[in-house]
């Protein structure tokens, strides 16, 4: 039976009012002149339902939200949907009887795993919410089929309608396209799209461990030809090479241990020798210095006695003498005014008795010359110890030469060879140490491959029974194959009695699941013209609609929005009567299964034919769609096709 889906009612705010569409009627006709706003309104039904819509610079400049009252399965929603903004990522999900706020659903997955709208009306509409392996740049991405996805089975666009059926030229829509018509005729399943996605990811798990296993193959065959054999083989007799290699030098090691514990105490009494010898210069350093001390010490006694040597002749010598020029300058003294008891040459007061006393003088040369004696004195004492600390410098110096010879000729001897010996014997061991880790890896690689050759296995294995089980399940399902030859029986009778011209044979194919007429794909009949290809497009959806109503395995679901039936059909009597013929089914359909379906249809002219089945919602320049806003007149009509989504 079909899943239940049901547009009650559209409303649509701006800043300055609001108005309601409603939809009670099997099938409701949206008429009116291009550009009042038909496909506008069908475009919001998709923006209110979460879809990306191409809206109108009237819709986005004036329209705050729409607000659609759906029914889903037997669930009542209202969802309301600002145009622009943040907002508009999310809808609202009100109470449909005090349309107070319940929830806000996201229209994307979010990282904590919410519940979105389209999870939302999947679960209310009982569709199944599986995931489909499909492929980007060769790997598995798996999609969820979404409820926006299979509304494209319910609106058939304006600009769509005699191009495309339900997107199938749009390469990233088609694998979704077939899957939900194999979910929708019971050709597959959640069970048997959970094993399509597994054996997808299988594939790409063995691709990869394939190409690392041939990586590393190839980098083994360029690195080392030996084989894992051969390597363990080889890794063995270096492990005992190794062994005997480390006795030996631990033997030297010992070895060199005993001859070094022989020379422990000549090299003891060296280190004793050695520091012994450098007390003795830093002595020998101290004395000197204070040699060079106490010859200061004489050489300014001396000094002082020559001063007062000199001074006691020159008053000797000049004393007696009177000065009348001056000893310098030999200028005459004798007009010079000089004070009483002050030097005629010098202008100082003459020196007291006193201080030219010959006793004090003889007294004074008396204690320098006993300060002379002793300072000479010390002098030669600190001479004669300096001596000695040079000779007893020069002894511990020449013992610390004996020792160093004495030790050096004994580790030349008996030392330095078993060195080298050690020095040989480690060289080796580290060499084999590198080979047996050079070899190791290998081995490790080679082990990486046995473990990528087990896992590759695996795969395989598992691949095999998912594909088993795939084929088995497959098998299940396959009497639902009876429904799309009903289906396709059923397509070509009705688009036959539409009596379209050339139009032979007309049915659905079993692998696309798209039409095909006289033996040709849909894209061939674009040559034939607009009309055709419009009415074959119908045919199908149509045909979808009512066998999803007839049968209740089917989950078409029971609402279908057409755009512009007739947006290709000329004015001719074979045109008005191809369209009198579509309109003749919409009232077949709406009058056989009342509200069990919904058809939603906008037209530029009003119905060819009358039926009570039918409702109306009438547009014209001086009424749009938008409520509260008027309309700039025919001339300044832009086609919602050339729109872009929001």
């Amino acid at each position: 039976m079909a899943v239940n889906l049901r547009v009650l009612a559209l409303t649509v705010t701006t800043a300055e009012t609001e108005k309601t569409y409603r939809f009670d009627c099997p099938a409701t006709v949206i008429t009116g002149p291009i550009g009042t706003g038909k496909s506008s309104l069908l475009m919001l039904f998709k923006h209110a339902l979460g879809g990306a819509a191409m809206l109108t610079p009237a819709v986005r400049d004036h329209v705050l939200s729409v607000q659609a009252e759906v029914v889903a399965g037997t669930e009542r929603l209202v969802l309301r949907r600002t145009i622009g903004g943040e907002t508009a990522n999310t809808v609202d999900l009100l109470d449909p009887h005090s349309l107070t706020l319940e929830r806000t659903l996201p229209l994307r997955s979010t990282d904590n795993g919410g519940t979105t709208l389209s999870d939302h009306l999947l679960d209310a509409l009982g569709f199944p919410r599986v995931q489909i392996a499909a492929r980007r740049e060769g790997a598995a991405r798996p999609q969820n089929l979404t409820f926006n996805d299979l509304y494209a089975y319910v609106y058939l666009q304006a600009r769509e309608i005699d191009r495309q059926v339900v997107g199938h030229l749009d390469s990233w829509f088609e694998p979704k396209r077939k899957e939900l018509f194999r979910l929708m005729f019971a050709l597959t399943d959640s069970v048997l799209l959970e094993l399509k996605a597994t054996a997808s990811r299988l594939t790409d798990r063995l691709k990869a461990r394939s190409a690392e296993h041939d990586n590393v193959g190839q980098f083994l065959a360029a690195s080392d030809p030996r084989s894992d054999d051969e390597l363990r083989a080889e890794l063995v007799q270096l492990r005992d090479t190794l062994g005997r290699a480390e006795s030996a030098l631990a033997s030297l090691r010992t070895e060199l241990e005993e001859q070094t514990a022989a020379d422990t105490a000549l090299r003891e009494e060296l280190q004793a020798a050695i520091h012994a010898a450098r007390q003795a210069e830093e002595e020998v350093s101290a004395s000197a210095d204070l040699v060079e001390a106490r010859r200061a010490v004489v050489a300014q006694v001396q000094l002082d006695l020559s001063r007062l040597a000199r001074s006691a002749t020159a008053i000797d010598q000049l004393s007696p003498f009177e000065f009348v020029v001056c000893p310098r300058c030999m200028q005459s003294l004798t007009t010079r005014a000089v004070q009483d008891g002050h030097c005629v040459v010098c202008l100082q007061p003459d020196p007291v008795e006193a201080d030219v006393n010959p006793a004090a003088i003889e007294e004074t040369r008396t204690v320098l010359q006993q300060q002379l004696e002793d300072a000479q004195h010390v002098e030669q004492s600190d001479e004669a110890h300096l001596q000695s600390s040079r000779q007893q410098s020069q002894q511990l110096n020449f013992t610390v030469t004996s020792l160093r010879r004495q030790l050096d000729a004994q580790t030349r001897d008996a030392v330095a060879p078993r060195f080298d010996a050690i020095a040989d014997a480690s060289t080796r061991v580290a060499g084999l140490k590198a080979s047996i880790d050079a070899i190791t890896q290998l081995r490790e690689s080679w082990a990486r491959v046995r473990a990528i050759e087990k896992d590759i296995r695996d795969i395989k294995a598992e691949r095999r029974q998912v594909n088993k089980d795939i084929k088995e399940k497959a098998e299940q399902l396959k009497a639902s194959q009876t429904l799309l030859g009903d289906l396709s029986t059923e397509f070509g009778r009705l688009l036959t009695s539409w009596h379209l011209p050339w139009i032979q044979t007309a049915v659905i194919d079993r692998d696309s699941y798209l039409p095909v007429v006289d033996g040709q794909p849909f894209e061939s009949l674009q040559a034939s013209g607009g009309g055709i290809v419009t009415s074959v497009n119908l045919a199908y959806s149509l045909t979808l609609l009512a066998f999803g109503l007839d049968h209740a395995d089917v989950l078409v679901p029971s609402l279908l929005v057409i755009d512009s039936p007739r947006k290709a059909f000329g004015n001719n009597d074979s045109d008005r009567q191809r369209a009198a013929e579509i309109y003749s089914r919409f009232r077949t359909l709406a009058d056989a299964y009342g509200d069990r379906l919904q058809l939603i249809i906008a037209d530029n002219d009003p119905p060819p034919i009358t039926s009570d089945s039918f409702g109306k919602v009438e547009f014209d320049y001086e009424n749009p769609m938008v409520p509260g806003v008027d309309h700039p007149g025919p001339e300044h009509v832009t086609r919602i096709e050339y729109q872009a989504e929001s």
